[in-house]
C-alpha cells in the first residue's frame, strides 16, 4: 500500500512520560509499546506554563484539536469548549469529504462535522452527545461516575450499569469484553480495588469498542483517546522519575495488550501516538495534597448558596449554575473570600459567555495533619473534612513538552503541540496544505 492511501490510527496516549515508559520497555515484556517506541521520534511544546491555569489536557487537546494556541481560543475547563469559535480537525477535515471517526476525546464537541460517522465525547463534557446514539448507552455509566464518584447512588448505578451490559452483549466485541471481567477479577484480587486498576480495564475495553466502530465505518482518519496512564502518573509514581511502581507497571501491561490489539487489527494504517502535554515526577517537591468535595451541590447547599446544578470535573474543580446572574454575583464573592489556615479555599471565576454560571476549584493543597479543622466562609466556621476527602498526595504534575511517535507521517524536529495538525492535514492534503503553513485555522465562519 502506498504510504499516502493510507488510513491515520492517531492515539492520544495522555500525558505519558517516554523516559518511565522506556525504563518499563527496558526491564519487562511488553512488545508493542517496544515497537512503538521504535517509530521516529520527535518532540513538541506549549507555550504556556506551570502557573498560568492552561497546562491542563482539556486545554491542550483543544490546542492541537483547534490548531491554536491557548491564548487564541481561550478555552480553560473542561465542558468549555461549546465556546470554541476555531474549528477542530474533524470539522476542516469534514469541510474536505475527510471522514473522522473520534472516541474519548478530551474536550471535544462534534460541531458542524458532517463526516464523522461515529463520536464518542470524553464524560465531562456534560452538553455533548454521542454519536451514533447507540454510544450513549456506553457513555452515561462513565459520565454518573465522573460526576458522582464520592456520592454514588446505587440505584443509579444498577441501571446504567444495566445499559452498559445490554449495549456490549450485542456488540461484536461482547463475549471478548466478558472474558476480560474475568482478568479484572484477577487484577483487583492482586492489586486491591483501586481506581488505577479500574480506569485501566475502561481504557482497554474502550479500545476494543473503538476497534468494533472503526471496522465498521472505516474513516479515513480515527482518534482513539486514552487517559489511564495520565491518572497512574499522578497517583502512583512514587518510587522516583525511573522507577516503574507495580500500579504503573500494571498500567502499562494494559497499554500493551491495547497496543498489541489495535497493531494487529488495522496493520495497514499509518499509525501515529502522542501525549498533548508530559508529566514529570514530583516526589522531591513539596507534598500537593489532592481534595475532593464528597458530595459538590450538598455542600454549596450547606453554605447557604442558591444552586441551580453542579457539573463536577475530573478532580477537584467544577461548574456551579445559578438562577440569576446576581445570585451568581453574590456566589462568585463569597466563594472567592473563603479561608482555610489563612490561605484562599477556591479559585474562581466567572463564565465570559453564561452570566449565571460559575467555575470553581478548590485551591487549597497543603496537607492538613489537623482532622478537625474549619474553613471560614461568611464569617462562619465548617468542619473540612465533613465535606471534603482527601484523595492523594500528587506524584506527578504538567510539564509543557511533548512526544510524537509516528511510523509514516513526518512531523519537524521540534514544533509547537498546536501545530501537529498542520502536518496531519499536509500529509491528507498536500495540494491544499504545503509545509510550512500558518500556525493557525481560521475562526469557523472563515473556513472554505
Amino acid at each position: 500500500m502506498d504510504a499516502k492511501s493510507k488510513n491515520v490510527l492517531i492515539v492520544e496516549l495522555n500525558e505519558f512520560n517516554t523516559d518511565i515508559i522506556q525504563s518499563a520497555v527496558n526491564q519487562y515484556s511488553l512488545p508493542a509499546l517496544a515497537k512503538i517506541w521504535r517509530f521516529p521520534k520527535v518532540h513538541y511544546k506549549s507555550p504556556d506554563r506551570y502557573n498560568s491555569g492552561y497546562l491542563e489536557p482539556w486545554v491542550q487537546w483543544v490546542s492541537i484539536h483547534s490548531a491554536t494556541p491557548s491564548s487564541e481560543h481561550r478555552i480553560k475547563h473542561l465542558g468549555d469548549v461549546p465556546d470554541l469559535t476555531f474549528k477542530q480537525c474533524w470539522e476542516v477535515l469534514s469541510d474536505y469529504g475527510i471522514s473522522m471517526g473520534v472516541w474519548g476525546v478530551m474536550n471535544g464537541a462534534c460541531q458542524s462535522a458532517k463526516q464523522v460517522p461515529f463520536f464518542l465525547p470524553d464524560p465531562w463534557t456534560f452538553t455533548e452527545a454521542a454519536k451514533p446514539t447507540a454510544l450513549n448507552n456506553l457513555l452515561e455509566l462513565p459520565r454518573y461516575v465522573a460526576k458522582n464518584y464520592q456520592h454514588l447512588s446505587k440505584m443509579t448505578l444498577l441501571k446504567k450499569a444495566w445499559k452498559l451490559f445490554a449495549f456490549i452483549a450485542t456488540s461484536r466485541q461482547g463475549s471478548a469484553i466478558f472474558k476480560e471481567v474475568f482478568a479484572l477479577i484477577k487484577s483487583l484480587i492482586k492489586h486491591g480495588k483501586h481506581h488505577y486498576v479500574f480506569i485501566s480495564f475502561f481504557d482497554y475495553i474502550s479500545t476494543l469498542l473503538f476497534s468494533e466502530y472503526k471496522k465498521k465505518y472505516n474513516p479515513r482518519v480515527s482518534i482513539l483517546f486514552l487517559n489511564s496512564l495520565a491518572h497512574i502518573q499522578h497517583h502512583h509514581w512514587h518510587d522516583g522519575p525511573e522507577k516503574v511502581t507495580p500500579e504503573i507497571l500494571h498500567g502499562l501491561q494494559q497499554i500493551d495488550r491495547l497496543f498489541a490489539h489495535l497493531l494487529k487489527t488495522f496493520p495497514h494504517d499509518a499509525i501515529v501516538v502522542h501525549n498533548g502535554l508530559s508529566q514529570m515526577n514530583t516526589n522531591h517537591e513539596k507534598p500537593w495534597v489532592l481534595y475532593r468535595q464528597k458530595d459538590p451541590a450538598a455542600f454549596l447547599k450547606a453554605l447557604g448558596l442558591p444552586i441551580v446544578r453542579v457539573e463536577q470535573h475530573m478532580t477537584h474543580d467544577g461548574h456551579v449554575f445559578f438562577t440569576n446572574a446576581k445570585d451568581c454575583d453574590d456566589a462568585f464573592t463569597a466563594l472567592r473570600n473563603a479561608t482555610i489556615a489563612e490561605k484562599s479555599l477556591f479559585h474562581v471565576e466567572k463564565n465570559a459567555h453564561d452570566d449565571c454560571k460559575l467555575f470553581y476549584q478548590l485551591k487549597f493543597t497543603d496537607m492538613l495533619p489537623d482532622k478537625n479543622i474549619t474553613f471560614t466562609f461568611q464569617e462562619k466556621e465548617y468542619a473540612f473534612f465533613s465535606y471534603f476527602d482527601e484523595i492523594v498526595t500528587r506524584t506527578g504534575r504538567h510539564i509543557p513538552m511533548g512526544t510524537i511517535f509516528s511510523d509514516t507521517l513526518v512531523f519537524p524536529d521540534q514544533l509547537y503541540n498546536h501545530e501537529f495538525n498542520q502536518y496531519l492535514y499536509h500529509y491528507l492534503l498536500p495540494t491544499e496544505y504545503p509545509l510550512p503553513m500558518v500556525d493557525k485555522v481560521m475562526p469557523r465562519e472563515e473556513v472554505v
